[in-house]
């Protein structure tokens, strides 16, 4: 209540003040907590680099050339630059789990409903801190029903501060190397390989598993569903306005008007139980505790990426090509909304860049997510600890 929504846009930067609390942030406010500022995000939170005519670009304070994520962009580069101690994140595409990986912290998307956000199916509010402990704090006062949003659900969750090690635990491990069209990262599949040989040394049986899933098929039938839900009304708002002052990308959002419709919700809703299915033969019928693949395949993501080839994500030296949702894996659980995912660091490229994990329970499955990524919190080598602080480099 009293602040100004703009959603990173010039067309709103002059939107009427909110009046009411939203469930989230009530339940953080009875809890004591203050309130400091907000953060940017890209425009109409439409991609997972955060720049917009309104507020220029937002920098990677471990590496200035790159990107903080998005659409919780604010919120990370924040967290990862001392600002606070806890952020708020929302997420319908990977908008906690994309700058919670770029920045070096750690963020959870939970199942729908478990936080009160919206009917928005695809759509969650969740914690973003720097490290596990704060995550498990946070999350424990969001969750929970709240009369101002049907679908959260009743009764409130009590996630545990402490979890059992490992031994004897089996976790799939899945490299999406198909994902892309273009591989993954040499440094990224180096993260992953050190993640499965931590697990190893800690007790747990770690299988790897691929799925052969088409990233640019994905994104094209996951992107028109998001977008023909009540995500519609970011559309409906331009009408009548001067789209010259809305950035590029946010322009290819609204001049997808003509494609999107109910139609383009069922093609989503059978993807959705494709994907369900075989996740549920392959992995957690299998008797698997939790799926643990990488965040985003690429080794580099420029600060001021768009729609155009010359500032793409980069793979090994070379630039993406096409959509740049092909770079990130978080899609998937957006679609398959019922999985809890936690997004854990767990290295730094050459380049300076944290590199983050998603750890993804079975359907609501919360503590199983969480016992996986509280362990990896502890055998794998902590950020903002000693030398591994993010140094401000290359800030223009």
């Amino acid at each position: 209540a009293g602040w100004r929504v703009d959603q990173g846009s010039i067309l709103l930067k002059d939107a009427p003040i909110c009046e009411h609390d939203t469930a989230v942030v009530e339940k953080l406010r009875d809890a004591g907590a203050i309130f400091v500022f907000s953060t940017t995000v890209p425009e109409f939170y439409v991609t997972y680099t955060t720049w917009s005519k309104l507020y220029g670009i937002t920098r990677n304070p471990w590496n200035g050339d790159t990107t903080v994520g998005g659409s919780s962009g604010g919120s990370g580069a924040a967290l990862a630059a001392g600002f606070c101690t806890l952020a708020t994140g929302s997420d319908m595409g990977g908008s906690i789990r994309l700058p919670a990986a770029f920045n070096g912290v750690y963020g959870f998307k939970p199942p729908f409903g478990r936080v009160p956000t919206s009917d928005i199916q695809y759509e969650t509010f969740g914690p973003m801190a720097r490290n596990f402990d704060d995550l498990v704090i946070m999350q424990n006062i969001i969750n929970g029903p709240s009369a101002q949003v049907m679908s959260s659900i009743r009764p409130r969750m009590e996630y545990p501060t402490k979890y059992k090690d490992l031994k004897g635990a089996k976790i799939a491990v899945s490299y999406f190397s198909q994902w892309s069209g273009m591989g993954n990262d040499k440094e990224v599949n180096a993260a992953m390989d050190a993640t499965v040989e931590a697990l190893r040394k800690a007790g747990a049986q770690v299988d790897v598993i691929e799925f052969d899933w088409n990233g640019a098929e994905f994104m094209d039938i996951f992107f028109k569903g998001l977008m023909s839900t009540q995500m519609y009304m970011l559309i409906e708002q331009t009408e009548g306005q001067d789209l010259s002052q809305v950035t590029p990308y946010a322009a290819a959002i609204i001049g997808m008007k003509d494609q999107l419709g109910p139609s383009k919700l069922v093609e989503a809703g059978i993807l959705m139980n494709k994907c369900h299915a075989e996740i549920q033969e392959r992995i957690f019928e299998q008797g698997y505790e939790a799926l643990i693949l990488p965040t985003c395949l690429a080794g580099e993501v420029p600060a001021d990426m768009d729609i155009d080839d010359t500032a793409k994500p980069v793979f090994n030296g070379k630039r993406l090509t096409g959509n740049s949702m092909k770079a990130v894996t978080t899609s998937i659980f957006n679609l398959l909304c019922t999985y809890p995912v936690v997004d854990v660091p767990v290295a730094i490229s050459s380049n300076n860049v944290p590199i983050g994990l998603q750890v993804v329970g079975n359907t609501y499955d919360d503590i199983a997510a969480f016992r996986v990524a509280a362990q990896l919190s502890k055998v794998m080598p902590n950020l903002y600890t000693g030398s591994r602080m993010p140094d401000f480099r290359n800030m223009k």
